[in-house]
């Protein structure tokens, strides 16, 4: 048959309608079979003929003006079967394309109620570890199938198998890793649309289109079958039936579960449907778990330079601040060496590079890398910046500039030793493939990866910029008190450096807005006024959207542009006694006075829409922002209405972003 031909599974049918939704040019081969309903000899078959009237006018009623159903809808045709089925319509190009399928009975009540049994235990995890176990034990709970895996994707897409449910009709995959020539982009980049893939037997023959529709695009159908290379591919991995779920993170596809049998396996949609939320479920909790844990390790990293009341009034020295505290840095930022450069000169600890070659690095750093953002690698022998370089012992290399003022930048190094690594793989990788093909499974191997050190994680770098900023401020303190120990032979000199710690003390570099330690203080003496006073004030914390993403396509320099476009909008629309300040990375707080809930909620809400219509030259898209609101209470701290807060903003992050969510009330303590 030619290729060009569209080819469907066998478990649905297919009808291709004219764009009216009227009449039915083609049909799948198996209508009949599947359905009972004949396709008359002579004349035109019509969408009723099929449907019924009722049924057929409700499709073309939520068609008008759609591209698609909102959802699926269910069906009976008494005088041609007693099967109910479901039915989904869709617009391509020029024709309308439906989707029926049988709706085999299950037990509904007891699917309900082993999906919210699940459930809890997954919103119960407390480590990723345990969450997936959960997850994977559940859906082959639910669908029976031999083998039920997750895999995450690494940077370079290869897929590393981290949680198995397993039967006994299939070896085992945990801990064996996948190509990336396994999962090409056409193909993680359908399952942004179409979160599920069936295959119910990946050897039966395929159904066509009578009469033959060449021209029918099947990229979105879900009846589609596979291509050949997939099913050669499946049928050397000992599977005939398999059912794909995409588990999509923030930005990217995080991983994939993958079910497997070695017989056809049939899975219903009321199935799919209960398996598809709880792996949505345990998506959303994973990234809770991810985001508590980076808010913990980011909280460490920012306690390791807490300075103390005798460290303030005699500052330490650039030196003194390295040796104090390098071998807490090095244990957080897993590092075994660190580097600080200041005035032309190299204070080290650890494993080092000689002076000479840390000179050379930070001369090509600053002719380099203009960014205010960090610099990494985990080869320094192949980047092309290091490559030429004396480093024998270290593999990797965290860099983060320390603006010391417009002119002068100082820089913090963390450097890694090599990390050989053993890699499982389930099959070996291709040297050279054509896009889109498939590597076929071979007998299971092992590699050692060498000359890199341990990935820098995108948390150990924002820690890294926070931690630089706080060094910045405790060495200019330090040479603020060089200056005063001058006063009476250098008092303009003083007066200079004295503006510029004011400035570096309560000013934010970049954004110009308040740093976290000055509306820290304002919090405080807004707090000391409600407890007194009774005047009440409310905070909205927030972040900008996908940061991350924008600073990936467009670069750190773009980056930066939407942090002081930001900041300079949301200062300009606040009144004269609410302020703003720049909590860390892309996370603001606007201290509010005298505001009560609504409010509160109306003015984020008005930021909201500010920033949504901002403008940037250089950057094309929409900028949005997720805000936590958080009214005083009686009893709060600093601490807790921040953190409140703080959980009402992740809540409107999760609850989809460009949003606001009010921050729960405080439990009140049991006496």
């Amino acid at each position: 048959m030619p290729k060009h031909h569209p080819l469907l599974q066998s478990f649905g049918a297919l009808l291709v309608l004219d764009a009216d939704s009227w009449h039915i040019q083609s049909t799948s081969t198996n209508l009949t079979r599947l359905t009972g309903i004949e396709r008359p000899e002579k004349g035109e078959l019509t969408l009723a003929c099929v449907l019924g009237k009722r049924l057929s006018q409700r499709v073309r009623r939520e068609l008008q003006g759609q591209q698609r159903l909102p959802g699926p809808l269910a069906f009976i045709r008494p005088e041609y079967s007693s099967v109910r089925f479901q039915l989904y319509a869709y617009r391509t190009g020029e024709q309308v394309i439906v989707e029926i399928e049988p709706l085999n009975p299950v037990g509904k009540r007891r699917l309900l109620g082993t999906v919210n049994e699940r459930l809890m235990h997954l919103a119960k995890a407390t480590h990723q570890e345990e969450l997936l176990d959960s997850l994977v034990n559940a859906i082959q709970q639910i669908t029976g199938h031999d083998r039920v895996t997750v895999c995450h994707f690494d940077s370079d897409w290869h897929a590393l198998m981290v949680a198995e449910a397993l039967g006994e009709h299939l070896p085992s995959l945990l801990g064996q890793r996948f190509p990336a020539s396994d999962f090409p982009l056409a193909l993680r980049r359908s399952y942004e649309n179409h979160p599920v893939r069936l295959i119910e037997d990946v050897n039966a023959p395929p159904e066509t289109l009578v009469p033959a529709s060449p021209g029918v695009s099947m990229s979105g159908n879900f009846f589609r079958a596979p291509a050949p290379e997939r099913q050669r591919y499946l049928q050397q991995l000992g599977v005939r039936g398999s059912l794909s779920l995409a588990m999509q993170g923030d930005t990217d596809l995080w991983g994939l579960v993958s079910c497997h049998s070695v017989a056809a396996h049939p899975v219903g949609p009321q199935v799919r449907e209960a398996v598809l939320t709880l792996v949505q479920m345990a998506m959303q909790r994973l990234l809770l778990l991810r985001a508590r844990q980076e808010a913990h390790y980011l909280q460490r990293v920012q306690d390791s330079l807490v300075l103390g009341a005798q460290a303030r009034s005699e500052p330490q020295s650039p030196q003194q601040l390295l040796y104090k505290h390098a071998a807490t840095w090095m244990k957080l930022f897993r590092a075994h060496g660190v580097v600080l450069w200041i005035n032309g000169g190299a204070y080290q600890a650890g494993v080092t590079p000689s002076p000479e070659a840390i000179s050379q690095f930070v001369l090509r750093l600053e002719r380099a890398h203009l960014s205010s953002g960090p610099w990494c690698t985990r080869e320094l022998a192949k980047e092309t910046l290091t490559c030429s370089l004396a480093m024998p012992e270290q593999c990797g290399a965290l860099a983060v500039p320390l603006p010391m003022n417009s002119t002068q930048r100082a820089w913090l190094i963390f450097f890694r030793p090599e990390q050989v690594e053993t890699l499982y793989w389930a099959m070996q990788p291709a040297t050279s493939l054509q896009p889109g093909s498939v590597v076929a499974p071979s007998v299971a191997w092992f590699e050692e990866v060498m000359g890199k050190s341990e990935a820098w994680q995108r948390v150990e770098c924002l820690a890294a910029v926070d931690l630089g900023e706080d060094l910045t401020l405790a060495i200019s303190a330090y040479e603020i008190g060089l200056l005063n120990m001058h006063l009476e032979r250098e008092r303009k000199a003083l007066a200079e450096a004295n503006q510029r710690l004011e400035q570096l003390a309560h000013f934010d570099p970049l954004t110009k807005v308040w740093n976290r330690y000055r509306i820290e203080e304002a919090i405080n003496a807004e707090l000391v006024a409600a407890k007194r006073y009774g005047a009440g004030f409310a905070l909205l914390l927030f972040d900008v959207d996908n940061f991350k993403q924008i600073n990936d396509s467009y670069g750190h320099g773009v980056g930066d542009d939407v942090l002081v476009a930001l900041a300079h909008l949301v200062e300009n629309s606040l009144r004269g006694c609410d302020h703003l300040g720049r909590w860390g990375g892309e996370e603001f707080i606007v201290l509010a006075t005298h505001s009560d809930v609504d409010a509160a909620v109306g003015l984020a809400e008005r930021l909201r829409t500010l920033i949504a219509a901002l403008h940037i030259e250089g950057f094309d898209q929409t900028i949005t922002v997720s805000i936590g609101v958080a009214v005083w209470q009686a009893g709060d701290s600093c601490k807790t209405i921040i953190s409140r807060a703080d959980d009402a903003m992740y809540r409107a992050k999760h609850s989809g972003r460009n949003r606001v969510e009010l921050a729960l009330e405080a439990v009140p303590p049991v006496r």
